[in-house]
């Protein structure tokens, strides 16, 4: 990925969505984006390889014509499903010495979490901090440049995948001709849709997609839990196609134009006609009629994400819910969660042109916990409106050493402190690309080792 774009690949049940986007003051410019819908995934798994990988072909083609960027390497999100979360504390030592510490350390800690945690069947895909903890004194939430003698410990969530989920869903990004620098999962990127005060209250985010219905809970700074309900969109639809008695194609149209998620708010003037699977002549309903069928499913959600709580052990959730998701551009959505709890409820939609849909939520969370993370680990970045060609700055008197961690990161570049170098797009060196393979040729050689 060219230093200065970001690009997301949102692979979901009902379609791919791509978003190429850069860090613009303290947010995303978003400037280009590429959506293809597709039946080749099935509760956020690969169903069926050649139709995904030609969705995923065509989506960042689009994104490609609609940015201008020629795009080499994305960030792709994970789904909720299949993933475990746990805390896993680690520190380095520093020996006595006095030591600044910096975004190479914070790295350094942070993939050696990975070493604490062996299983067969699942893979870390996230390892974020919770707080930092340095020399056993100061409990912070960014160590860098501050000065060490014994220890920088970090108390880090770490976020596991099945391993066959992750193999087979970048090998099929990656047979499209780009490689993965990165992946993140939801369970971490719902964090960039809560505001601060969410996600120290104890915040429960709720994003309703095609096929799954995704929940994660927030507490004091961090994520707390995640999980997922095989309920979601589609059944809605199938519901609404049962009671009308008509395709699925025509019902989920009907649903999009007509939808109301709340029958006491549901208008009966708002009439619409459809075919019938068995007869000839159309046959009317009215929005009330309609919300009456909608309603009970949506509400079968909202109660299925309550005894998600339960189990995991959350009884209150002070910092309100969010809800998200292609689903949440249903009317009515709101108001029936609102009138089933006590808690503020609000739906989420990003603000940035172009993307101003819930569903497009989960890919420009993922480009912001890249952003996050290269901020975090202190990566040198170049200035959005500055000659994307080359850019010039100043190495620190560290030298930068290169990620051990599974990913691949930023390009890299051995100098002498003080020296000014000039950074191209293309300016790797080829001895440290062989020395860094992509996560998912490294995890395929370790199937077969």
């Amino acid at each position: 990925m060219e230093e200065h774009y970001y690009v997301a690949i949102d692979i979901g049940s009902a379609s791919v969505k791509v978003v190429v986007g850069e860090k613009f003051h303290n947010g995303i410019n978003v400037i280009g984006t590429g959506q293809t819908f597709t039946d080749g995934i099935k509760r956020g798994v690969i169903d069926d390889f050649d139709v995904a990988k030609q969705a995923i072909s065509e989506a960042l083609k689009k994104a490609k014509i609609a940015s201008g960027v020629d795009i080499k390497e994305v960030f792709v999100k994970m789904p909720v499903i299949h993933t475990e979360i746990l805390d896993i504390e680690n520190a380095i030592q520093f020996s006595g010495e006095s030591t600044e510490i910096t975004g190479q350390h914070i790295e350094d800690v942070l993939d050696s979490v990975r070493d604490k945690y062996k299983a067969d069947n699942s893979e870390i895909i996230g390892v974020y901090p919770k707080l930092f903890i340095v020399d056993d004194i100061h409990e912070v939430s960014d160590p860098k440049e501050m000065v060490a003698t014994q220890s920088l410990a970090v108390d880090a969530g770490v976020i596991t995948i099945n391993r066959s989920l992750l193999v087979n869903t970048l090998r099929c990004v990656e047979s499209c001709g780009v490689e993965v620098l990165d992946v993140f999962s939801d369970a971490y990127n719902y964090t960039h849709i809560l505001t601060p005060t969410e996600v120290e209250l104890g915040a429960c985010v709720i994003d309703i997609g095609d096929q799954l219905t995704q929940v994660a809970f927030y507490e004091r700074g961090a994520l707390f839990d995640a999980d997922s309900i095989p309920v979601a969109g589609s059944h809605i639809t199938n519901d609404v196609a049962q009671a009308l008695n008509t395709s699925y194609d025509k019902a989920e149209r009907i649903k999009e134009q007509y939808g109301h998620a709340f029958y006491d708010n549901a208008s009966e003037q708002d009439v619409f006609h459809v075919t019938q699977n068995d007869k000839d002549e159309e046959a009317a309903f009215n929005q009330k009629e309609l919300s009456d069928f909608i309603e009970a499913r949506v509400e079968e959600i909202y109660e299925e994400v309550f005894e998600l709580l339960q189990e995991m052990g959350i009884d209150k959730v002070n910092g309100g819910f969010v809800i998200t998701g292609g689903t949440a551009n249903m009317l009515g959505i709101k108001d029936l969660l609102q009138d089933m709890v006590n808690e503020k409820v609000r739906v989420h939609v990003p603000t940035q042109m172009g993307i101003r849909k819930p569903e497009f939520s989960s890919a420009i969370a993922t480009i912001s916990s890249g952003i996050n993370f290269d901020e975090l680990l202190d990566y040198v970045t170049i200035n959005n409106h500055e000659t994307p060609v080359e850019e010039q700055y100043t190495v620190s008197e560290e030298k930068p050493k290169q990620s051990k961690g599974l990913f691949k990161r930023k390009n890299q570049v051995n100098v002498e402190p003080g020296e000014t170098v000039t950074v191209k797009p293309d300016d790797i060196d080829e001895e440290v690309k062989e020395e860094q393979p992509g996560l998912m040729k490294k995890i395929m050689k370790s199937l077969f080792e």
